[in-house]
């Protein structure tokens, strides 16, 4: 996870809805310029069904995008992939789906055995499970409600945290 969640109107914490809400966690940008400069490939697979929801527009969500990237000040992403269904909406892009891992990995030829998926939620770790790829869940605080009981095959506290532990494995 990359970008913060926002505390919302409702009170309930989730992505940012307007581009002045992005705040890149700490750390997160230096962890992503590690990754690659180890030569990983960095996929963003996220849902974002606000605007299906009515909380905000698509045209927003797009700003949004725009401004992790401006954010993300060059940090190399090779490929962001969004959602912007909601569950109900019964799509096949909707994490837990693998559907864009595997669409990425057969694009940019990944091999899934080899890759990990990490994110906050229990969504992530299935989703990377499924597409065949190892686990880890990063354990921010307010996405906790988004944590079930899911079992990761590694747990981090934040993105540097698993993007140091990799690191010190392959060393």
């Amino acid at each position: 996870m990359i970008d913060a969640l926002v505390q919302h109107d409702d009170g309930e914490w989730g992505a940012p809805l307007r581009p002045e809400q992005v705040r890149l966690l700490p750390g997160a940008v230096d962890a992503l310029r590690r990754a690659a400069s180890d030569g990983w490939l960095l996929f963003v697979i996220t849902n974002q069904p606000d605007a299906a929801k009515g909380k905000t527009t698509q045209s927003s969500l797009h700003e949004v995008h725009a401004e992790l990237v401006r954010q993300l000040g060059g940090a190399p992403v090779t490929e962001f992939f969004y959602c912007f269904h909601r569950a109900e909406d019964v799509c096949v892009c909707r994490k837990p789906s693998p559907y864009f891992v595997e669409h990425a990995a057969r694009y940019h030829g990944v091999d899934l055995a080899r890759s990990w998926f990490a994110g906050d939620a229990d969504t992530d770790v299935e989703c990377g499970r499924r597409a065949g790829c190892r686990t880890a869940l990063i354990e921010y605080e307010h996405s906790r409600h988004r944590r079930q009981g899911q079992k990761a095959d590694l747990t981090c506290s934040d993105l540097p945290h698993f993007v140091q532990t990799l690191a010190q494995e392959t060393a």
